[in-house]
């Protein structure tokens, strides 16, 4: 007889569930402020009817398009309009300033900035169009291939 109780008590636990047991496991992680620029096109220049300017904004010219993207609304962007061309024909830097202006799109809105100008710059993307312009104070630009470099800051 006590053999049958014994098996008959090892059925019985045999055949009753294990209770479940549970743990949360989490998970974590940090995403830093960043913010990354990519230059999507370069802006084209082109002379106004007189020579004494070359500019983005004449008629066939284009902005310069960059994308921004940010993780924080902790950022500003500006630029740099350069000093000298990168690359003209002999005389063409001589009595030469630079101006540039910017507008946004996307995560931030802005428009006509000029270029030195800090600008806040909302959490995500931002698409940033970028104009030149390159006046002479005295003469006329020489026929030739100009270039010029403009910097775009997020910081």
């Amino acid at each position: 007889m006590k053999k049958a109780l014994l098996a008959a008590a090892l059925l019985v636990t045999a055949a009753a569930p294990a209770a479940a047991v549970t743990e949360t496991m989490t998970f974590s992680g940090t995403v830093n402020p960043v913010c990354t620029i990519t230059i999507d096109s370069p802006g084209v220049l082109v002379p106004d009817a007189t020579l004494v300017q070359l500019s983005t904004r004449q008629v066939g010219g284009t902005a310069g398009m960059a994308t921004i993207q940010t993780t924080g609304s902790s950022f500003n962007v500006s630029t740099t309009a350069p000093s000298a061309f990168t690359s003209a024909p002999a005389g063409a830097d001589a009595n030469v300033t630079f101006a540039a202006l910017y507008s946004a799109t996307g995560a931030t809105t802005l428009s006509d900035v000029p270029g030195a100008t800090p600008s806040p710059l909302g959490q995500g993307t931002t698409t940033l169009n970028v104009n030149l312009t390159a006046m002479k104070s005295s003469g006329t630009f020489p026929d030739g291939e100009y270039s010029a470099d403009l910097v775009v800051t997020c910081e």
